[in-house]
């Protein structure tokens, strides 16, 4: 099933679509109401991938280029291919995963690059 781009989502979205999967950036911790999570966390069909450490701007809370932090992430995004296999239609925020609180661009730039390729190719098929 497709994998679709959605400018703003709101927890009423997720309500009125329990089809359909919703993906948002997410920390280790699975806690915190920051940026996307504040609209999707808790709701039984949204996907968290983590993008941070912890619910916090610290600078030990981001994450960076390391396996330890690509395992993670990989992790994730599992789950989000797995609803994918099982035919369900993924929503993803338009400006993507890891682009806001968690700043991927600037703390695991890398990181950052592989999680848009990722998404990029489900995309294309």
């Amino acid at each position: 099933m497709p994998l679709i781009y959605q400018q703003w989502i709101t927890r009423e979205d997720l309500r009125a679509n329990p089809d359909k999967v919703y993906v948002f950036g997410d920390n280790i911790e699975r806690r915190g109401y920051g940026g996307q999570a504040k609209e999707m966390r808790g709701e039984p069909n949204a996907i968290g991938v983590a993008t941070k450490h912890a619910p916090s701007m610290a600078p030990n809370a981001f994450f960076d280029d390391t396996i330890e932090c690509q395992v993670i992430v990989l992790r994730d995004l599992k789950k989000v291919q797995d609803a994918l296999d099982a035919g369900k239609v993924v929503v993803v925020p338009a400006d993507g995963i890891g682009t806001g609180l968690s700043r991927l661009n600037t703390t695991a730039p890398n990181l950052d690059r592989f999680i848009k390729k990722w998404f990029s190719d489900r995309k294309r098929r």
